[in-house]
Formats: C-alpha cells, sequence, structure tokens
C-alpha cells in the first residue's frame, strides 16, 4: 500500500474560532462570523463586511521577536504552535532535519507593500523602512514556523492563488508518500480584510454589496450577489501513518489524493469550462483509488458567486455522474467568507472535523433555489452522517485548481 500521510493535528486562526472543537462546533450551529469590518473606517470603500479572525493572544516563543512578524506570519506561526500541540508532538525530541515545513500563502505582505507604495507616494523609496522587503517575503510564514520550531528540513512557500494552500497541502502529501518525509507542518494563511483587498475585489463587482445581518453570503441561493472577504490561517501536522500509530497519536483522518490542472486561461477572466477542475477532481480520487460513488461529503468552493456557483455545480455532476445527487455539499464560506490563499486549508479542517466527528455543518443563508444548482447544499442545518470519505476543490486566479481526498482511516 505505501507510505500513508494521516492528520494528527490542527491548528486554526479564522473568525469562526482559533480552536478545532470551537470552530466545528459554531459550524454545525450556523453561525455566522461576517460583521461589519472594524479594523479600519470601510465608509469610502464598495463593500464594508468580511470575517475577521476573532481576537486571541497569541502565545510566542519567549525569545522570538515578533515586531517584525506580518500579520498573516503571525497567524500562520500561532496556528502551527496550537497544531503541533494538538498533535502532541514533540519537535525537539527527533532530528530537526527530519521534519519539512510547506506553506501556502498567496501573496506578499499587503501591510507591507501599502508601506513601501506611501514611501513612494510621499518620502520617496529612499525613506522605506529597510525590512520592507523581508516582510514582503511571501515565504515569511514558512520561514518564521522553521525558526520557532527548529525544523531544519525543506521549507518552502507555494503561491498559486486562492489555491495555494491546498497546493501546499497536496505537495507535503506528496513528500510522504513518496517516502521523503515522516512529518511535515503544512496548511496556509491569508489577509482579506485589508484596503488593498476590499478595494480592488470590490471594484470588480465580485463580492456582496449586502450589510450585516443580511444573510450576506449565501452561497447555490438564487439571490447570491457576490463573495465575502475574511481573514484565516489554518495549519496542520501531516505525519506517516506508521509513525503516528507507533507513537499512539490520535488521527483526524488521511490525505489519500490529490489532483491539480490549470484552466490556462487569463488572470482576468474566469474559465468558463468545468472540464478543468473536473479533471482536477478526478486526478485526486484516482490517487486515492476512490470511485465517485464512494464520497460522502463536498466542501464546497462555495464563494457564493454568480456564475462560479454554476460551473462547481456543473464539474460536481460532471465528477459524481449519478451520484451527484446523493453528496452532501455544504459550504463554510458562508460563516466566515473566503480567506484567499488560506480556503483550502479551511476547507480540509472542515472535511477532517466532519469524518471525525460524524457531522455535516450545514451551508447557511439557503432560502431560495436556483435551477441551475440543484444538488443537496445541506441547507441552514447541519446534518449528521458517516463520512468515510470526503473532498474539497479550490480555484485560484488564472485557473488553478486543486482538490484533495480525505479518507477516514
Amino acid at each position: 500500500m505505501g507510505f500513508r500521510a494521516v492528520i494528527t493535528g490542527i491548528g486554526l486562526r479564522s473568525p469562526l474560532g482559533c480552536d478545532p472543537s470551537v470552530f466545528f462546533r459554531r459550524a454545525l450551529s450556523g453561525h455566522s462570523a461576517i460583521r461589519k469590518v472594524r479594523k479600519f473606517d470601510t465608509s469610502a470603500f464598495p463593500v464594508h463586511v468580511g470575517g475577521e479572525i476573532e481576537a486571541h493572544e497569541e502565545h510566542l516563543p519567549p525569545d522570538m521577536d515578533a515586531r517584525g512578524l506580518t500579520q498573516p506570519a503571525r497567524w500562520c506561526l500561532g496556528a502551527a504552535l496550537s497544531a503541533v500541540k494538538d498533535a502532541d508532538l514533540d519537535l525537539a525530541a527527533q532530528d530537526p532535519f527530519d521534519t519539512q515545513v510547506v506553506m501556502g500563502v498567496s501573496i506578499s505582505s499587503i501591510e507591507s507593500l501599502s508601506q513601501a507604495c506611501l514611501a513612494d507616494a510621499g518620502l520617496g523609496m529612499a525613506h522605506a523602512a529597510p525590512e520592507t522587503l523581508v516582510r514582503m517575503n511571501p515565504a515569511a510564514a514558512a520561514n518564521e514556523i522553521s525558526r520557532a520550531l527548529n525544523i531544519q528540513g525543506e521549507t518552502v512557500n507555494v503561491t498559486t492563488a486562492c489555491s495555494s494552500s491546498t497546493s501546499a497541502i497536496g505537495y507535503a502529501a506528496r513528500l510522504i508518500w513518496h517516502g521523503e518525509s515522516a512529518c511535515v507542518i503544512t496548511g496556509g494563511a491569508d489577509e482579506g480584510i485589508s484596503p488593498l483587498f476590499l478595494g480592488p475585489f470590490g471594484n470588480t463587482g465580485a463580492l456582496s454589496k449586502r450589510t450585516e445581518g443580511d444573510g450576506v453570503c449565501r452561497p447555490f441561493d438564487k439571490r447570491r450577489d457576490g463573495a465575502v472577504l475574511s481573514d484565516a490561517a489554518c495549519v496542520f501536522v501531516l505525519e506517516e501513518y506508521e509513525r503516528a500509530k507507533a507513537r499512539g497519536a490520535r488521527m483526524y483522518c488521511e490525505i489519500t489524493g490529490f489532483g491539480a490542472t490549470s484552466d490556462a486561461c487569463s488572470s482576468f477572466k474566469l474559465g468558463k469550462s468545468e472540464e478543468p477542475s473536473a479533471r482536477a477532481m478526478e486526478l485526486a480520487l484516482r490517487r486515492a483509488g476512490r470511485l465517485p460513488g464512494e464520497v460522502d461529503y463536498y466542501c464546497a468552493l462555495g464563494l457564493s458567486h454568480p456564475f462560479l456557483d454554476v460551473r462547481e455545480t456543473r464539474m460536481l455532476k460532471r465528477v459524481f455522474r449519478e451520484d451527484a445527487p446523493k453528496v452532501s455539499v455544504s459550504s463554510i464560506k458562508s460563516m466566515m467568507g473566503h480567506p484567499l490563499g488560506a480556503a483550502g486549508a479551511i476547507q480540509a479542517a472542515t472535511a477532517a472535523l466532519a469524518i471525525s466527528n460524524r457531522a455535516i455543518p450545514p451551508t447557511i443563508n439557503y432560502e431560495e433555489k436556483d435551477a441551475e444548482c440543484d444538488l443537496d447544499y445541506v441547507p441552514n442545518e447541519a446534518r449528521e452522517r458517516n463520512v468515510r470519505n470526503a473532498m474539497i476543490y479550490t480555484l485560484g486566479t488564472g485557473g488553478s485548481n486543486a482538490s484533495l481526498v480525505l479518507s477516514a482511516c
């Protein structure tokens, strides 16, 4: 059977909570964490709501100078420390070269980019802060995790826009499947609630114009009018099955499949065909050795986008064929919004927790059926189900498709 990759630890920083049990309990209850943005004044912006990470005090290593950390790197490091604790893993007791770090972050620090732009527009780049280039490195989160945990194995960042963390987890699973690693810290983070995201994305018309308390994010519902941005970080401890079993680790589930493709389209347009995304899912199923009819739960891309929700529904019908109506489909984004490159990691955590808790969170704000979105979207109420196999799918700007299969151990 070869090497197997299992999830033994989960760390979260999200609008729905910063502990896996709290996150999933709120998800099952249909709790909406989408609120009026509090970080900065949005009165001049085209949109005013989003999913911000709830207040959480980070207990970082005492010898770490946190002043140089960007916000996504701080969240990602905190989530990594939580994941290692959740896995009951003593990294200090093993060779530091035996563990790898693979993170998915979609873009350089927006905060640092903003500061550089302001310097250029005001005082001039000659006065830009010297640490700006370091802080703008997309791999900052991976590097800080490596430093804090003294991990000296391969440390990389994967950037494929909104599919970044899905691709990172797939890369990490491959390291284990191919026998190149027995332990990988993997996941991702992004800060969607920032002026340089809310402004441009809002001006594209891709974001919802609804206000707080108005069922802002409503995936697959006929009255959906756009996505909602959010902040999040999610990190996993991924271990080889026999190693995890030998140390008596709790296993949430196994990552059995990964597939990725490209729409090969312009970054300024959405691919019209669902074929490339369907092929990514089919590749993941083939690697997992699972038939389409064996999938119980699909944690959706579910952006609440007028066209992409239709494309995703067509994709699912293409992949699952006659079994499509039997698959429980739900979108965690209906409750917390879209955290860009961290989306795949959040969806993977939702799927892993659905497997281990035998329950599926709902798609909230689902009120009016759309004739083109006619599958089982688990509307508004959670559902008990013995989930043996789950899938996720993410789409990055420019058409970067990535899919994972997660299975009960």
